[in-house]
């Protein structure tokens, strides 16, 4: 693995944080009862730095090469106690003649349907140009309220520039610069002013937090974003055939039978030496980003390759994040590999010893598996053991493996208790931690996966000396 994709270095003993404690970040800031804010504009005038600052969460990538935001993702925003839903989208081009920019557009302009409120964003440093007009004309047909948003106004004499915007008749003019955060309180307070009276039902923290997040992750071009489309049944994703279409992470709120679930779809995982532009290494960035705050990762692979150990690899990254983890094999249309054959080598070769689903994303086959074995993972990782149950395994264990020895002293396994959930975490005392081997760590973790059938799901068995 290169060192681009290590992931930090967790740590162990007595200090390392236990439980749900180390997991406070997960889940999503997506919701539904909240009015919703699309954020609008030419391609290059900041609408991604807009959206992260008023997000507070930096997760739409930025760059200063056009057309970097492709697909519309979600993310909720508060001021004054005003809750309200912000989308990110792509930058309309209609002069852009490619499939890429056609559905960059189509997307963006979906999110002017759905929008409660409209952010019309403007390079106030250039004013109105013939691109922003057709964009103009465009919201001007929506009916939406509209707010024009003149970005990068760093000076006064950028503000007294931004002044001719008025022209466009869209709605108020605000000056601000996402970049530097200047007059961005005041922009807020016309934003939630502007928001329309609709019923919202209040969702606290906890309710969000109920809520699993589902991150789908794998190598680029495997039918991450196709096998969301079909799974939410519309084109939310961008799909083509050129590898590297996904580059922020996007949430979106579903439900299964009667449950929220937040599905991420995320860029594709590359090697350090494959990634062309920065814009792919922050993209590779935010989706392991994403994997920290899932319960479960999906990971998708490519039934007509196979599982690669690039595949391998990103179950790996998964399992470091401390995420419940599932195979996909996509494409079962184009091939059918023997699936016995390859959970043996997962099995084989994976730590977490993920199940694995086949299905097809052109043609439907499979998918209605997918979500609940996820969700059975999600309840897995949730899974608290008794004190009693775990004691009587262990001495099993022991008798099955009898710990290692170092000169005259063998390791011997005193007591185990579960500490923490979403992973299980899990305090094994024992006569003298420096004694466990990591051979016998790993061959403990995975008998205990066995025993209590969490496979797939992270265990993190922390070791302590008890005299």
């Amino acid at each position: 693995m290169s060192e681009a994709n290590q992931p930090p270095k967790r740590p162990v003993g007595p200090d390392r944080p236990r439980g749900r404690e180390r997991h406070a970040a997960r889940g999503s800031t997506v919701a539904r009862d909240q009015p919703v804010v699309a954020v609008v504009g030419y391609p290059n005038v900041g609408k991604s730095t807009l959206f992260n600052r008023l997000t507070g969460r930096r997760e739409a990538v930025v760059d200063s090469m056009p057309g970097v935001t492709r697909d519309r993702r979600q993310g909720g925003a508060e001021w004054n106690g005003r809750q309200f839903q912000l989308l990110d989208t792509g930058g309309i081009d209609e002069s852009d003649p490619t499939p890429m920019g056609r559905q960059v557009a189509a997307q963006a302009i979906v999110s002017i349907d759905e929008a409660d409120l409209i952010l019309f964003v403007l390079d106030a440093r250039v004013g109105a140009a013939p691109g922003d007009l057709e964009v103009a004309e465009r919201l001007r047909r929506s009916k939406r309220p509209i707010i024009v948003v003149a970005n990068k106004c760093d000076n006064e004499e950028a503000e007294a520039r931004a002044q001719s915007l008025w022209s466009l008749g869209l709605g108020p003019v605000v000056c601000v610069s996402a970049l530097h955060g200047r007059s961005i309180g005041d922009f807020l307070d016309v934003l939630v002013d502007s928001l329309p009276d609709i019923a919202i039902e209040d969702h606290d923290d906890d309710d969000l937090e109920r809520s699993p997040a589902f991150c789908i992750m794998g190598r680029p071009n495997v039918g991450k974003s196709s096998i969301l489309n079909a799974l939410l049944g519309e084109e939310r994703m961008i799909v083509h055939d050129r590898p590297g279409t996904t580059r922020d992470p996007v949430d979106t709120l579903i439900e299964f039978d009667g449950q929220e679930i937040v599905l991420i779809d995320t860029a594709g995982l590359r090697r350090r030496g494959q990634m062309r532009e920065d814009v792919e290494h922050y993209s590779q960035m935010r989706a392991l980003d994403a994997a920290g705050r899932s319960d479960v990762a999906i990971v998708v692979a490519d039934a007509t390759e196979g599982i690669t150990e690039a595949d391998l690899a990103a179950c790996d990254l998964a399992a470091h994040a401390h995420c419940a983890t599932l195979l996909v094999l996509n494409k079962w249309d184009l091939a059918q590999p023997d699936l016995e054959d390859l959970t043996g080598r997962v099995r084989r070769k994976s730590r977490q010893h993920p199940s694995i689903v086949a299905c097809s994303a052109v043609d439907g086959e499979g998918l209605h598996r997918i979500i609940p074995a996820a969700l059975r993972l999600y309840e897995k990782s949730r899974t608290r053991l008794s004190t009693h149950a775990l004691n009587n395994a262990l001495r099993a264990l022991a008798e099955e493996r009898p710990g290692p020895r170092h000169g005259k002293r063998r390791l011997s396994m005193r007591f185990l208790v579960q500490t923490g959930v979403g992973p299980p975490v899990f305090r094994l005392e024992v006569n003298d931690r420096s004694l466990m081997t990591r051979d016998y760590g790993f061959w403990l973790e995975n008998r205990l996966r066995d025993h209590f059938d969490l496979s797939g799901v992270p265990v993190d068995i922390e070791v302590r000396t008890r005299e």
